[in-house]
């Protein structure tokens, strides 16, 4: 299992995946494109199986973590979670919230 910052290369292999969840279709380009925002993805056997986009607010020290997770990525999501966490703290995010 890995967990990793998704690129160009990986949008459009996660929008095909997160097909079931249209908030994510929305927001999925846009988090790629942005410095306040990234995605992760989590894949196990190059098979993706939850994806987390991360969003912070400097100015306010806040982050929001959105997770879309299959049911394998739900049984892993600490690894998923602590690189989210570490991603935030490190742009200043001091407080978060989990969607």
């Amino acid at each position: 299992m890995e967990v990793k910052f998704a690129d160009k290369a990986d949008l459009n292999r996660l929008l095909d995946w997160c097909d079931a969840a249209p908030e994510f279709l929305d927001k999925l380009p846009q988090y790629m494109d942005r410095d306040d925002t990234t995605v992760l993805m989590m894949e196990k056997d190059e098979e993706v199986i939850g994806i987390a986009l991360l969003k912070v607010k400097a100015t306010e020290k806040t982050g929001t973590i959105w997770l879309h997770l299959n049911r394998e990525g739900t049984e892993n999501h600490p690894q998923i979670m602590q690189k989210s966490l570490n991603w935030l703290r490190q742009n200043g995010a001091k407080d978060y919230t989990v969607i």
